[in-house]
């Protein structure tokens, strides 16, 4: 039956099809556990995983309870199926071959795995969507996920009986209600005994579960005292009984976690106690005593020497998983309740030994030689458990750690630790980076919220001294990770202490995010380098605002990194558009971290934009069109913060000193762009101009009545805007036109003389048609704006536009004497009533 279950009728079924089947099965199974026959209590744990194996989320729904309790009633047993005879009952567990033992304590090791994981671990979370699964799998067209059985006849179109199939599959993963389990388990699973004289648990509840598992970690207990005698043998240490002892640690922590899963107010409301903190006091009195356990001197016949260290290895290390896992049971049951002055007192020799423990490990060695043996060397794959254990231990609350031994211990802990992570990133191991990197990102932002109570600032600061190198080794190939440690810099820089070794340490991790933002060549640099996107600019879209995000938390910025970060935001081909708005938004919040000059240099080059398609690097995978779109799509999104951001560096008094201090920068750009030729890069330039301009002077008409402008801005103006108004191809520009000129009319006149001038310079070209239609309506735009003006801006733009009118009409083309005719007619119905 148990080949015929594992061989046949399991694969046949599948998850789904034993589904219907799975309450009579797992029911079945449990009883054999503890049947009388011994060949069948042999058996049922065979039986037990091949079920497991092809469906554990079917068992840990169905009879849970009962399945524990069957378990530890074969391990309290043993082989004779009676009350047993012997030393064995003396341990409260009956005599069982070491090899038998060992293959139940397996079987019983994954069924708490997969109840753990159910319950408490990943698949709970996972039961949160099943009844979506389960809508989508009745509606679903999709195959069969078995094997060789499919619900209904799929050749039928319109008659299949596979959704019904599904449907039922689904319902069936929980057993039928009853009116005795519904009744229990409204009474919690509880009800009083009178002839017990106490309360028993029955039923499927939680409550129950958790009773079983408690039972359970008893006795595997027990199992641990029955086979440590082994280790007094003088006839040798047995390999199947030390691997006894290992799995039973396995079986007693799993079943720790899951009698002690129950949240806290669960936990107060039931009234139940915390098993780990009655076995916490055992394990200090009888596990101590042999943990760890060195390299033995002598070992039982037939047994092989290196396979009996590696089980010992083994033992030491489920011994130290389960001391840390009663010791944070504890130390959250504290937070509850009262615990008694005995739990209390073991609390710090049982956490102290096994950070010792995971100490050692880190340090190199997995078990000692003792007096004439060699030491074991930890292996490689062992260090991602040991730093996960090392995690779980730095997650206890910071009282557990004021005792004066688990103080030292924790101290050698992170000094193992620090060196670990140094020897990581000096080899660049990747798997053991990312486990430090775990550690690092679960610690630290506690640590920095609560003042670094447990790990001291300086080693703090010593771990985050090697995070730009492993960003830099991660590149863009691991996005997860380089988040992980982001944010990590993010949540430390926040928090950062001034004058704290860490801010000096976060000064120096500054100077090196400049080449993982982007690679630029220093300004005094050879001839011909070229800059180059570094890893940051090809992370993806939540990686690249982490990064930028750092400008706004970080202590200093420097000119490498602003130059770095500002080629970044301007990298069309790999950047999101909304990454410059992010920059701008991170500077402004952080404006003492940077000298002035740089800030406006790089709000300056924001508001400048990216160049033209065609003066970009050559790409054969640039699509022209598209990165024209982002590009000015990129500019409309940015030129406003960065606009709104220089402006407020002045104030009441200098309303222009914004505008002021990036003139000179942008008309430069903007010079060079027109040189070469780059029309489409100079129109974003005079665009973010323009954007700045009418932001200041819509600041300065709010705050002042003061109309001057500085003479070398005033200059600048002009010539910028003109030229913008005869080369604006989008509708954005002439509404920031009409924006400045309603802010400060005391430019139109200016604005339309630089018109003029620019008109005359381009009459005859090719392209005197448009120059001349932008020019025009342009011109009216102004008389219009300025009709209210001043006198003699009205008489200035009105003697510009009639220039512009008469030049228009000498003209050749037909096209341009018609539109200067329309400019007449303008000048005439504005100015009517006044006199020449």
């Amino acid at each position: 039956a148990r080949e015929c279950l594992r061989r046949g009728v399991v694969p046949a079924l599948g998850a789904h099809g034993l589904a219907p089947f799975a309450k009579t099965l797992i029911l079945y199974v449990g009883a054999a556990l503890t049947h009388v026959g011994a060949g069948v209590r042999k058996d049922a744990p065979a039986a037990l995983d091949a079920l497991l194996e092809a469906a554990p989320a079917l068992v840990a729904a169905h009879a849970p309870a009962s399945t524990l309790g069957h378990l530890g009633e074969l391990l309290r047993r043993g082989d004779d199926g009676g009350v047993g005879t012997g030393s064995s009952v003396q341990r409260g567990v009956g005599a069982q071959k070491p090899a038998t033992r060992l293959a139940l304590l397996k079987s019983t090791r994954r069924f708490l795995t997969t109840v753990v994981d159910e319950t408490i671990g990943d698949g709970a979370a996972a039961k949160a969507t099943s009844a979506a699964a389960a809508l989508s799998s009745t509606t679903s067209t999709s195959t069969s996920s078995t094997t060789t059985f499919v619900w209904g006849d799929i050749a039928r179109d319109g008659t299949s009986t596979r959704v019904l199939g599904a449907l039922h599959a689904e319902r069936s993963r929980r057993a039928p209600p009853s009116v005795m389990a519904a009744h229990y388990a409204a009474e919690d699973g509880t009800r009083d005994d009178a002839n017990s004289g106490g309360t028993q648990v029955n039923g499927e509840s939680r409550a129950a579960v958790r009773a079983h598992a408690k039972r359970l970690a008893e006795l595997a207990m027990l199992v641990w005292d029955d086979a440590a005698q082994t280790l007094a043998d003088e006839r040798g240490v047995d390999v199947d009984r030390v691997r006894v002892m290992a799995e039973s640690m396995a079986c007693a922590r799993l079943a720790l976690q899951l009698a002690d899963g129950a949240d806290e107010v669960e936990i107060w409301d039931t009234g139940g106690g915390s098993t780990a903190a009655d076995i916490v006091p055992q394990l200090a009195r009888r596990t101590l005593g042999a943990f760890p356990v060195s390299a033995p001197a002598s070992v039982a016949e037939k047994n092989d020497v290196a396979k009996v260290r590696e089980a010992m290895v083994a033992l030491n290390f489920e011994t130290c998983r389960l001391l840390i896992a009663a010791s944070s049971s504890v130390a959250h049951a504290a937070l509850v309740r009262h615990l008694a002055p005995v739990t209390l007192e073991a609390l710090p020799h049982v956490l102290s030994r096994a950070l010792q423990y995971v100490t050692t490990c880190l340090n190199g060695i997995a078990l000692d030689g003792g007096a004439v043996g060699a030491a074991e060397a930890t292996e490689d794959g062992a260090y991602v458990e040991l730093l996960a254990l090392a995690r779980e231990s730095f997650s206890l609350p910071p009282w557990c750690f004021s005792a004066p031994m688990t103080g030292s211990a924790c101290a050698e802990l992170i000094g193992a630790v620090t060196q670990t992570w140094e020897r990581a990133v000096a080899d660049e191991d990747g798997e053991r980076v990312n486990a430090c990197v775990t550690l690092l990102t679960s610690v630290l932002p506690e640590e920095a919220q609560q003042g670094y109570s447990r790990i001291p600032i300086e080693t703090a600061a010593g771990w985050v001294r090697h995070i730009p190198r492993v960003l830099w080794a991660l590149k863009h190939e691991n996005p997860v990770a380089s988040q992980k440690l982001l944010s990590l810099l993010h949540v430390v820089a926040a928090r950062n202490p001034p004058g704290s070794p860490l801010a000096d340490v976060l000064t120096q991790c500054e100077t090196e995010l400049a080449v993982l933002f982007f690679i630029v060549p220093p300004p005094s640099g050879s001839q011909g380098a070229k800059s180059r996107p570094g890893p940051f600019a090809r992370l993806p879209f939540a990686c690249q605002c982490s990064a930028v995000q750092l400008v706004g938390v970080l202590p200093t910025l420097t000119a490498p990194t602003m130059r770095s970060l500002a080629k970044m935001c301007l990298d069309v081909d790999r950047v999101n558009v909304e990454i410059p708005v992010v920059a701008v938004e991170a500077l402004t919040s952080n404006l003492l971290a940077v000298p002035l000059d740089l800030t406006v240099s790089f709000l300056a080059t924001l508001l400048a934009g990216a160049p033209g398609v065609g003066f970009l690097e050559k790409s054969s995978k640039r699509n022209a069109t598209e990165t024209r779109g982002k590009s000015w799509e990129m500019c409309r999104r940015v030129t406003p913060r960065a606009g709104a951001a220089l402006v407020a560096l002045g104030d009441a008094a200098t309303p222009w000193n914004g505008a002021l201090l990036a003139s000179a920068a942008l008309r430069n750009m903007w010079a060079q762009r027109v040189e070469q030729g780059d029309v489409e890069g100079a129109a974003r330039t005079a665009a973010g101009f323009g954007s700045l301009v009418a932001y200041a002077a819509e600041f300065a008409s709010a705050v002042s009545s003061d109309t001057n402008i500085d003479d070398e801005l005033s200059s600048v103006i002009p010539e910028i805007l003109a030229w913008l108004i005869l080369h604006a191809e989008h509708a954005e520009e002439a509404a920031t036109m009409k924006r400045i000129l309603a802010a400060a009319p005391q430019l139109a006149c200016p604005v339309a003389n630089e018109i003029l001038a620019n008109f005359e310079n381009k009459k005859e070209s090719t392209d005197a048609r448009d120059v001349v239609e932008r020019a025009i309506q342009y011109m009216s735009t102004l008389i219009q704006l300025d009709e209210g003006g001043d006198k003699a801006s009205s008489g200035g733009v009105r003697k510009a536009a009639s220039a512009l009118q008469s030049l228009a009409e000498k003209s050749q083309n037909n096209d341009v004497r018609k539109l200067a005719s329309a400019l007449k007619v303008t000048i005439d119905v504005v100015f009517a009533g006044e006199k020449h």
